[in-house]
C-alpha cells in the first residue's frame, strides 16, 4: 500500500541571494523562506510553494524544482525585480545585511484553485497582511504553522497578533521570543498559548529547540553539522521538517516529538551548502541516520 503523502502549502519569500562568508562569495543563488521550506518538506509531503518573483527570475530554476517534486505552480511572476538579499557573515557569526530590495509591488501570490484546502499551511516570515490574506483564501487547512521575524513583531504587532490567533503552531527564534516577551521567553510563550495556539516552538540555534504546549514541553538537541558553509535558511528548513511531520498526523504530543526530531535534522542539513543544494541532495536514509542522533526530552 502506498503511504499517504500529506498536501502542504508553503508561503514565503523567493529570492536571489548574494552570500559572503569566510572570504568566499556566492552571487544570485536561490533563497527565500519558501524555497528552504519546500526543499526540506518535499521528501515527506506533496509540497506547493506560494510566493512571488519578478520577471528577472530564471524560469529554468522553477522547472528544476518541479522536476524534483517541489510544485511551483503557486509562484507568481509579476512585473519588476525579484527580491534580492546581500549578506555577509562575520567570523564571529554575526550576520550583516549589506543590501536588500523589497519590491512592494510584487505583493501576494495567486493561489491555483487546485491547491486550495491543503492538509497543512506554512505561513513563512513575510508581511502578516499577506499571511492573513492567503490563510483566508486557501480554505481551512487542518494545521496552520506561523513563522515571523522581529520586524513584524516590533512594527506590526497588531497584524502579527491577528494571524497568531489563527495558528496552531507558532515558530520563534530566541531574539523574536525576547522581543515579544520583553526579555522573558516564557512570557512570549504564554501570550501565544493564551491566544489559542496549541504549540509554540522556540528555535535556539546550536542549543536545539523547545516546543511548549499548555501541559507539556518537548525539547530536542541540535545536530552538529559536518561543516557550516552557509547559515542562511536553517530556520525555514527546520519548519519544513516540522510541518511535513505534523501534516501527516496531528499536533498531539507523540507527533510533536517526531516532528521536532525531523526539524532538527533539516536545520542541520541546510547549513552544509550555499543555497538549498544540500537539502536537494539529501536522501531519506541520510535523514533517518541523522535523526537517530537527536535527543528528545519531554517534561
Amino acid at each position: 500500500m502506498t503511504q499517504y503523502r500529506p498536501k502542504v502549502a508553503g508561503l514565503g519569500t523567493v529570492s536571489l541571494d548574494t552570500i559572503e562568508i569566510g572570504g568566499h562569495t556566492e552571487k544570485d543563488v536561490l533563497g527565500g523562506s519558501a524555497l528552504y521550506f519546500g526543499a526540506a518538506a518535499r521528501f515527506f509531503s506533496n509540497v506547493t510553494l506560494l510566493g512571488v518573483v519578478g520577471t528577472d527570475f530564471p524560469n529554468s530554476e522553477l522547472d528544476r524544482l518541479d522536476e524534483i517534486n517541489i510544485d511551483t505552480s503557486g509562484i507568481s511572476t509579476r512585473p519588476g525585480e525579484t527580491f534580492r538579499w546581500h549578506v555577509r557573515y562575520e567570523s564571529n557569526g554575526e550576520r550583516n545585511t549589506l543590501s536588500t530590495n523589497r519590491p512592494s509591488a510584487l505583493g501576494q501570490p495567486s493561489i491555483p484553485e487546485s491547491k486550495y484546502r491543503p492538509d497543512a499551511l506554512f505561513l513563512g516570515s513575510t508581511d502578516p497582511s499577506i499571511q492573513a490574506s492567503v490563510l483566508s483564501e486557501i480554505g481551512q487547512p487542518s494545521l496552520v504553522v506561523l513563522d515571523t521575524m522581529s520586524h513584524w513583531i516590533r512594527d506590526r504587532r497588531e497584524d502579527f497578533n491577528t494571524v497568531v490567533r489563527c495558528a496552531d503552531v507558532v515558530l520563534l527564534n530566541s531574539k523574536e521570543a525576547s522581543l515579544l516577551g520583553d526579555g522573558d521567553h516564557r512570557s512570549a510563550v504564554d501570550q501565544i498559548l493564551e491566544a489559542g495556539c496549541t504549540w509554540v516552538v522556540i528555535k535556539r540555534g546550536d542549543q536545539g529547540a523547545v516546543a511548549f504546549s499548555q501541559e507539556k514541553s518537548v525539547s530536542v538537541s541540535s545536530i552538529l553539522p559536518r561543516y557550516v558553509t552557509d547559515p542562511t535558511g536553517a530556520g525555514d528548513a527546520f519548519a519544513g521538517g516540522l510541518v511535513s511531520a505534523l501534516a501527516g498526523g496531528s499536533a498531539h504530543l507523540v507527533d510533536m516529538q517526531i516532528a521536532m526530531r525531523r526539524a532538527a535534522v533539516m536545520g542541520s542539513l541546510a547549513v552544509e551548502s550555499f543555497s538549498i543544494k544540500s537539502l536537494l541532495e539529501m536522501t531519506i536514509d541520510e535523514a533517518d541516520s541523522r535523526a537517530s542522533a537527536v535527543t528528545v526530552h519531554v517534561s
